[in-house]
């Protein structure tokens, strides 16, 4: 049998340890999973600011092609520039099947390329556009909409990350063929032990307004008075230094920055550690798609508290691996804090589920696989130009 030569666009950690976001996640995951399977060389295409223009070999099999980027006004040219290096990349590849990681640019780029293509929707970007607070980001969310436009109406195949993209997408994309496939998570998580620190709680995820961290904090400082040894732990990098300084400034005015751990940007590795530090995990966003850390808290055995909005409920069945609430509530997330941190029974029953559906849904190699029979499928059907 010919061996199937795969190549992934999209966002890719330039050090494995400094994981930036889901999508670097993913694609990180998702090519060591492929590049496992016997038959297959797998080819990663990236075009981000500050890496330099490289050919790195990772695995005799896997090999990471870093094409530069257009700094200045790429979204308002619609990635035009960017586009071009990711298709003469591809070009050189000659890649069976190209599998864009986001509905823009690299999207686009692959359906450029004339190259078979199926595109993974990793987000709802019109409304993480609507969200953003900073006027400079909402006018490049603007131009990355209508790439986002052009993208949903060229392709031709679709993964979903979530079923909630799937149900919130489906009707829009009729006309393409679609396949969920759900995020993978590091075996790290799966093996991490340790020992519980009581009362600690443990936030994974950018340090951005999206994330309800206003909410989170205003919870904890609730929460205290009943659970005096709780302590937060805020795990993640920051791209907005004006908001962590508000944060600050807000754990100062609640009198709890004694209680606040800011720990940056940590290492699958070390992440994994927190998880197993944590008596649960907290994400209560104002918008989601498929969050990858409640992922990773459900694979290390953890109890999530999730906001009920977007694709959190695909993920945490209420009482059963967690609970959900409203965004926006502080006082009903800190009762729901404090219940899980008063009963030790519930948290190891909630872990232990959570543990059984990460198990079931979110393998790298069950990933790997269901990419691969989505990608088998496409490159059986006839050719549709799109």
């Amino acid at each position: 049998m010919a061996r199937m030569r795969i190549a992934i666009l999209g966002l890719f950690p330039t050090d494995p340890g400094r994981i930036v976001g889901g999508v670097e996640a993913t694609t990180l995951r998702l090519s060591e999973g492929l590049s496992r399977v016997p038959g297959t060389d797998v080819h990663v295409v990236v075009s981000a600011p500050g890496r330099p223009v490289e050919t790195v070999s990772l695995a005799p099999n896997r090999t990471v092609h870093s094409v530069g980027t257009f700094d200045h006004f790429g979204n308002v040219l619609l990635a035009f520039p960017d586009r071009r290096r990711m298709v003469r990349a591809l070009r050189r590849i000659e890649p069976d099947i190209v599998h864009a990681h986001s509905a823009d640019r690299h999207a686009l780029a692959a359906f450029d390329s004339g190259f078979p293509a199926v595109m993974s929707i990793h987000g709802v970007i019109e409304e993480e556009t609507r969200l953003e607070r900073r006027p400079v980001e909402r006018i490049r969310g603007l131009f990355r909409n209508r790439m986002v436009d052009s993208a949903l109406r060229r392709a031709r195949n679709v993964i979903y990350v979530s079923p909630y993209l799937k149900d919130l997408y489906d009707a829009k994309l009729a006309h393409a063929r679609r396949w969920v496939v759900e995020n993978p998570v590091a075996p790290v998580f799966f093996e991490t032990k340790g020992e519980e620190e009581p009362g600690r709680v443990l936030f994974a995820g950018l340090i951005i307004p999206r994330k309800g961290l206003r909410n989170l904090l205003e919870a904890v400082a609730i929460a205290r008075r009943e659970a005096p040894e709780l302590r937060l732990a805020l795990a993640g990098a920051s791209t907005d230094p004006s908001y962590m300084k508000e944060l600050r400034g807000r754990s100062d005015a609640l009198r709890i920055s004694d209680r606040v751990l800011f720990l940056g940007g940590l290492s699958p590795e070390k992440l994994a550690e927190e998880c197993a530090r944590a008596a649960l995990v907290v994400l209560v966003s104002r918008q989601e798609t498929s969050p990858v850390s409640i992922q990773e808290a459900m694979a290390a055995g953890k109890p999530v508290i999730g906001s009920d909005v977007g694709g959190i409920p695909y993920l945490v069945r209420e009482g059963e691996t967690g609970f959900l609430v409203p965004y926006g509530e502080p006082v009903l997330l800190a009762r729901r804090i404090v219940k899980i941190l008063r009963d030790a029974g519930l948290r190891r029953r909630m872990g232990s589920e959570a543990r059984k559906e990460a198990e079931r849904r979110f393998s790298v190699m069950g990933a790997a696989r269901a990419a691969l029979e989505a990608y088998h499928e496409i490159l059986s059907a006839p050719r549709v130009s799109g």
